[in-house]
């Protein structure tokens, strides 16, 4: 492929990728994760580590957070909201030139970053956006190496984007090992035993790391990890309708890239081939899928869906995309050749426009013309303008008031990042809190700032809904029709006492509560019993 056409596919790509940037600033794209990620990453330019609340953390990894404080101008939340969306043009963009560097397969490489799984992810604050830029990183390492495996700088190029991976999200470790079983049937046996130490140290560096994390917190991610609560069915379903819904998106974005440009396609034997990388790639995704689905039913973590299970499927159809269609050798930069894929990347990121997220961001869109908050410049409406507290028992927090923007809340935002906030839905052991534990944790707290706060609910109605919330465990047939089974997200004995001190709409100082007599008979069964 001639230097000059990569150049402008490398340009056309970040062009894309900046639009959907600027997308990402204008209406956030800002989740409970994003917010976490950014206030470690706010801890790292302060000079405290890998913390919240002053103490270790380990329930997010702290690679992505230290990449975005290397980014950041300065560390306010305002400005990290916008340098996010920067860091994360920068790493997709990278990720692109990584594979087509490695493979000289600018289709294969669009369609890794140019679909709608991967466009959605990046507009988030994200750790994803790392992993797969450390991923692509290992493909352009192993790709060096079976080209010169005389030069030592790709052996440790390797070696650092393992080790940053598993930095990154905690299944980059496990999926490391597998990314080392698929290098032996794509690049062969001799070029695995070469990357054999790379893939020692990195396994050594993360085993240290948890047991690290185990030492610290007590558990090796940062927290405990509870039995799937669903049935194996059911996850079955839902791991099938999101492959379903993921996957349509990437082959739709696959079919554009390749069929726009079908007058310079050709079968990879009579093409530049790119077996090695294409065949890694897919053997890969195929691992990640076949990881990420294991490791949700044996354990309860967000559902499959985009984030979960989506890069699977786009490495999977972008390696086929790779085995099976190039473009043909061209000699010198022959216009046509180069308009074509042009045209081709525009028409896959357009249509991930329209497909991402079910349509939310053209909704958005569409709604900032009536209503629009610059997310950055409107985080006050994020924070409460309830008297200071050092400790706050909440339930929910109030929807932002930024209807064209997609920004949600967590409690350190809102309360302050200093107060202490408690949560009657989940214990320290991942499981539904009980009352009696609740009321002894706030036993010696109660004379503090400390405070129930019901705000958010105005009516008895409102908090028994959010009291009646419940998890999809299993659809079972019954009676000749498909019926949901449900478990409760609070313990049963927590909803009746909390029905019984709930005030509609005010902020309760804890001492009223415990001075309630529905609390004095939760403590009093407690200790006799």
């Amino acid at each position: 492929m001639p230097r000059n056409s990569s150049f402008i596919y490398l340009i056309t790509v970040a062009g894309l990728l900046a639009g959907f940037a600027v997308l990402a600033t204008l209406f956030g794209y800002i989740s409970v994760d994003s917010w976490y990620y950014m206030l470690l990453a706010q801890a790292l330019r302060h000079g405290q580590g890998c913390s919240l609340h002053g103490e270790y953390s380990a329930v997010y990894p702290c690679g992505y957070p230290a990449v975005l404080a290397l980014t950041a101008p300065v560390a306010s939340p305002a400005v990290m909201m916008i340098s996010s969306k920067v860091t994360n043009l920068i790493l997709l963009a990278a990720s692109f030139w990584f594979i087509l560097k490695a493979s000289r397969h600018v289709f294969m490489a669009a369609l890794v970053v140019l679909n709608p799984v991967t466009l959605i992810i990046g507009m988030y604050t994200w750790s994803e956006n790392l992993w797969l830029f450390c991923f692509c990183g290992v493909v352009f390492a192993l790709s060096w190496i079976n080209a010169d495996p005389r030069k030592w700088t790709p052996y440790f190029l390797l070696t650092g984007f393992l080790i940053l991976g598993c930095s990154a999200r905690y299944i980059f470790g496990p999926f490391a090992f597998l990314l080392f079983l698929c290098v032996w049937p794509a690049f062969g046996r001799q070029l695995a035993l070469r990357v054999f130490p790379s893939f020692c140290i990195a396994g050594l560096v993360f085993i240290i790391w948890q047991v690290f994390n185990h030492e610290l917190t007590g558990f090796a991610t940062g927290m405990p990890r509870v039995p799937a609560p669903e049935a194996p069915l059911l996850l079955v379903r839902q791991f099938l309708i999101a492959l379903g819904v993921n996957g349509l998106g990437v082959i739709v974005s696959a079919v554009l890239l390749t069929a726009i440009s079908f007058r310079q396609l050709s079968r990879v034997r009579r093409g530049e081939g790119a077996r090695p990388e294409a065949l890694f790639i897919t053997l890969a995704g195929l691992s990640f899928l076949i990881l990420a689905f294991t490791l949700r039913l044996r354990t309860q973590f967000d559902p499959y869906n985009t984030r979960t299970i989506g890069y699977g499927i786009v490495l999977v159809v972008a390696g086929l995309v790779g085995l099976f269609v190039h473009i043909r050798k061209q000699a010198g930069m022959a216009r046509p050749v180069i308009l074509w894929p042009v045209l081709a990347m525009c028409a896959a990121a357009l249509f991930s426009l329209a497909y991402a997220d079910n349509g939310a961001l053209v909704q958005s869109i569409t709604d900032s013309f009536d209503d629009f908050q610059f997310p950055p410049a409107s985080l006050a409406m994020l924070k409460s303008a309830g008297p200071p507290a050092d400790t706050v028992v909440y339930f929910q927090l109030p929807v932002p008031g930024m209807d064209s923007a997609n920004v949600d809340n967590i409690g350190e935002i809102y309360y302050g990042p200093d107060v202490t906030l408690l949560t009657p839905t989940q214990g320290e052991d991942g499981l539904p809190e009980s009352p009696a534990a609740l009321l002894h944790q706030l036993d010696g707290l109660a004379d503090q700032r400390c405070y129930f706060d019901f705000t958010p609910f105005a009516t008895a109605a409102d908090f028994q809904t959010y009291l009646a919330s419940s998890t999809l465990i299993d659809r079972r047939l019954i009676k000749g029709s498909w019926q949901a089974v449900e478990r409760s997200d609070l313990e049963p004995h927590m909803r009746t006492w909390l029905a019984a001190v709930f005030q509609p709409g005010r902020l309760i100082p804890c001492r009223a509560i415990l001075d309630r007599p529905q609390s004095r008979q939760v403590l009093f069964s407690s200790h006799t019993g």
